[in-house]
């Protein structure tokens, strides 16, 4: 315990040095016709960030082998002056494995590693490489525009257990950050919203849908990462 305290100590007296380079908006559509798209990067501190960008598949404890990941990144590695910006290219390869009749997701990252700083040379301080992770969505042409399909959920009760399963019959993810039935809510937090894949369905185990109505509200996150609230009517 001695020991413990004595790291907290250090850790509130030791100058920091951390990163600040931030992805513009909080998720990237590539759409099938599309050569290219372009990931704005922001370096908002006064000094350089080195920066290395790479595609995952899932996992974000796992590199995925090449051939896993149909896109490459350009440049993968880049410094970032202090104040400055920087894009990122998302090249697409071979696309032929890929579903054409639903979205497919892959993850984006970056790991923002700071320069080490002369003036703390002969000091203790904490270095933290900070890594930011968001979705990639990769969307062939499809029947339904993704306006359509957001407010196109399902939602059924069922009467044995009286709770309530959210279906997505579309071809497109769907994050849902809120699902509320009269003044019952399925989540607590955003950090509970779920991600519905095409033609899936979720069973809201622990939400108790109001019986004196039919009506349905829930909040859905579209494609500027902006929040939206839609209605349905439970069956």
């Amino acid at each position: 315990m001695r020991y413990l305290k004595i790291a907290v100590l250090l850790l509130f007296t030791m100058p920091l040095a951390y990163a600040g380079v931030s992805i513009d908006g909080t998720r990237i559509i590539f759409p099938a016709d599309s050569k290219s798209v372009n990931v704005q990067l922001r370096n908002i501190y006064d000094t350089p960030a080195l920066v290395q960008a790479w595609i995952d598949i899932g996992d974000p404890k796992k590199t995925p082998q090449a051939e896993e990941v149909p896109f490459v990144l350009n440049p993968p590695l880049v410094r970032i002056e202090p104040n400055k910006g920087q894009i990122i290219r998302i090249i697409p390869l071979d696309r032929s494995k890929l579903p054409k009749d639903r979205e497919s997701i892959f993850w984006f990252n970056i790991l923002d590693i700071p320069p080490s700083d002369p003036n703390l040379t002969d000091k203790n301080h904490l270095s933290f490489t900070v890594r930011t992770r968001v979705k990639l969505f990769y969307r062939p042409q499809l029947a339904i525009k993704a306006t359509d399909a957001q407010q196109s959920l399902q939602f059924k009760l069922d009467d044995s257990s009286n709770s309530m399963t959210v279906s997505n019959p579309t071809p497109y993810y769907i994050t849902v950050l809120q699902v509320e039935s009269g003044k019952n809510h399925a989540f607590n937090s955003g950090e509970d919203a779920i991600m519905l894949e095409p033609f899936a369905s979720r069973s809201l185990k622990n939400f108790k849908p109001d019986l004196t109505t039919k009506k349905i509200s829930y909040e859905i996150v579209n494609d500027l990462g902006a929040v939206q609230t839609f209605e349905a009517v439970m069956h």
